[in-house]
């Protein structure tokens, strides 16, 4: 008689054991669902943020490319005003021409108007080969 009382103890056992991982998995599959979201969820957001990130990164390349481009062209009239500034003998100094500021402005504004014109062709040849947006 005791071995029939254990074995429906046990059985009683079993079942009470099997009712609870029941009520267990049932209540713990929501939250399982819930974190498995919210995982996603933080996924996007880092994907979102480097991104961003990228985005920002690329922009500031450009950046530099503009003013590395600007210095290299300034630099190229720096070189022609070094040029001009030396004792040199040329016509341009002579005794007998006209010398003076207006020389000196249409010398300023051809080299102005030529800088500018190296930057935008620079640029524009930047942005064929997609290095600019």
């Amino acid at each position: 008689m005791l071995e029939t009382c254990d074995i429906e103890l046990c059985i009683v056992s079993k079942v009470i054991i099997n009712f609870l991982c029941g009520c267990y998995l049932t209540s713990a599959f929501p939250c399982h669902l819930m974190v498995m979201k919210l995982r996603e969820y933080v996924d996007d957001t880092e994907d979102y943020i480097n991104i961003m990130l990228d985005d920002k990164q690329n922009h500031l390349l450009q950046m530099g490319v503009m003013l590395t481009t600007a210095t290299l062209v300034v630099s190229c009239f720096v070189v022609v005003v070094g040029i001009f500034g030396m004792n040199i003998k040329i016509a341009l100094f002579k005794e007998d021409v006209q010398t003076g500021m207006p020389k000196f402005l249409w010398t300023l504004a051809g080299g102005t108007s030529g800088v500018i014109f190296l930057y935008v062709i620079a640029i524009a040849w930047c942005k064929h080969k997609r290095l600019l947006e």
